[in-house]
This record gives structure tokens, C-alpha cells and sequence, in this order.
């Protein structure tokens, strides 16, 4: 069977699933640490993961470069912020399901506010949520060096 719109859905929320993985059982000081000033804390990557899903939606539905400094997630609850990535990331799959269910991967869209193929701009959305689990990974050790990857992620 030919790779469809539905495995764009499914790699879309599996790589999701992958990112919570990472934060699943953080404490409060790894929600905010930093390895440097410059860095995000997790409470900080997943203010901006909501902002990359709202700004994807945004520019899907107007076809215009989203204004990323109007957009920024000042919210720093734990709970708070994964209950709004929960809803920005189901609004992103919801749009796409309702205005994309069976299109060509080649169909063009805008993903933040350049054309692209629906295939590609599903895979840049995806690579968010995989860079960003990477940075979790690399606090999660730092913070706790007897952290098991390995059995958190593929156990």
C-alpha cells in the first residue's frame, strides 16, 4: 500500500507521543533548568512547540508568514502549558483531517508561510517534536544521569 495522508496523521501524533515521552515524569526543577543561559528550559519548549503548532495551523489557513513575535506562550504551569499543547497540536490534526483527508502528499500548502508539499510539511512539524525531545533528553541526563533513555522511551 502507497504512503497516504493517513501515515502523515499517524507519524504527526507518533511524534508527539515520542516528545511526551521524554518530559513523562519530570520533576519541577528539571521543568526549568538550563544547561546555559541561552537555552530552553522544557517548560520553555513546550511553550514553544504550542507556538510551532498554532503558527503551522495559522499559516495553513491564510497561506501567510505567521507573526512568530505576536505568538509567544508567556505560560509556564506545568499543567497549564501541556494542556494547551495537548489542544494546539489536536487543532493542527483536526484542520488537517478536515481539509486534507485523501489529498496527494504533493498538494500544496503553506507551512509557515512558504509553499511546500503536504508531505514535507508534515515532515517539518514532525522534526520539531523530534529536535525538541532531544533537548528534553539532554536535561532529563544532565539533571538525573541514572535516567534510563532507553526503558523510558522504548520500554
Amino acid at each position: 500500500m502507497a504512503y497516504a495522508f493517513d501515515d502523515i496523521l499517524a507519524s504527526l501524533k507518533d511524534s508527539r507521543k515520542n516528545f511526551l515521552k521524554h518530559i513523562d515524569g519530570i520533576t519541577a526543577d528539571q521543568w526549568t533548568w538550563k544547561p546555559y543561559a541561552e537555552a530552553k528550559s522544557i517548560a520553555e519548549t513546550v511553550a514553544h512547540l504550542i507556538t510551532d503548532d498554532r503558527m503551522a495551523l495559522y499559516s495553513l489557513e491564510t497561506g501567510k508568514e505567521p507573526e512568530y513575535s505576536t505568538a509567544q506562550i508567556v505560560e509556564r504551569d506545568p499543567d497549564k502549558l501541556l494542556a494547551l499543547l495537548t489542544d494546539s497540536h489536536q487543532q493542527l490534526i483536526n484542520y488537517l483531517e478536515t481539509h486534507f483527508a485523501g489529498a496527494p502528499l504533493d498538494t500544496l500548502v503553506s507551512a509557515w508561510g512558504f509553499e511546500v508539499k503536504l508531505g514535507k510539511a508534515a515532515g517539518f512539524i514532525s522534526s520539531e517534536d523530534y529536535y525538541h525531545a532531544g533537548q528534553a533528553a539532554f536535561i532529563r541526563i544532565a539533571t538525573d544521569p541514572a535516567w534510563d533513555y532507553y526503558a523510558a522511551i522504548y520500554g
